[in-house]
């Protein structure tokens, strides 16, 4: 089923909120979009003679992504939308991982599979941000879908070295370096720090 939800994003340049969309099962012409407008405002920069730090999400095909889990309930997908623009997407897991955490552990949480914002919202890429507020937005809606499942709030994610301080910054607990998937950082949120969030 596809919802969508009005959210708000903060103008920093104009100093105003605005009323974006928010996405829930997008598809795969959707995620070309974000594709092609995404990697198009990178090679404008880089016409432009700008020296710009690697976007370490940048070789992420969003349309397979998407593609691949148009079918199946377990994996629903995120898109925020201004301007007929993707400013964020997200693609969760809701099946089959569990909580590390000693309080909580053994218990079944939503997995962030992946979660990027557009280049022009990335504090690590644009001089400027068009947009801020896009991470956190995502974020409260993989809560909220652990909420609505029953798993209270919880989630786990790897970590991008870029993102870690994001996630840090958003109560997320630091539960160690995972070997097994690319030496990244592994987080969880509790359910604890998970209501807190939503406050």
């Amino acid at each position: 089923m596809k919802t969508t939800l009005n959210v708000p994003l903060f103008n920093p340049a104009q100093g105003i909120y605005v009323e974006a969309s928010l996405h829930e099962r997008i598809d795969a012409g959707f995620a070309r979009r974000a594709d092609e407008l995404w990697k198009a405002h990178i090679k404008e920069i880089i016409l432009s003679g700008r020296t710009l730090e690697k976007m370490e999400h940048d070789h992420w095909k969003w349309e397979s992504k998407v593609a691949n889990s148009a079918n199946l309930l377990s994996c629903p997908t995120f898109a925020i939308e201004y301007n007929n623009e993707p400013q964020g997407l997200m693609l969760l897991t809701t099946d089959g991982y569990f909580s590390r955490l000693d309080s909580q552990k053994g218990t079944p949480l939503v997995y962030v599979t992946y979660l990027a914002c557009a280049p022009w919202n990335d504090r690590n890429i644009a001089e400027t941000r068009r947009f801020k507020g896009v991470g956190t937005i995502l974020m409260r809606a993989a809560i909220e879908t652990s909420i609505d499942i029953g798993f209270k709030g919880r989630i786990g994610l790897h970590s991008l070295p870029q993102s870690e301080e994001f996630y840090e910054n958003c109560g997320l607990d630091f539960q160690g370096i995972d070997a097994s998937v690319g030496n990244l950082k592994y987080f969880e949120l509790s359910q604890k720090a998970a209501t807190e969030f939503l406050r």
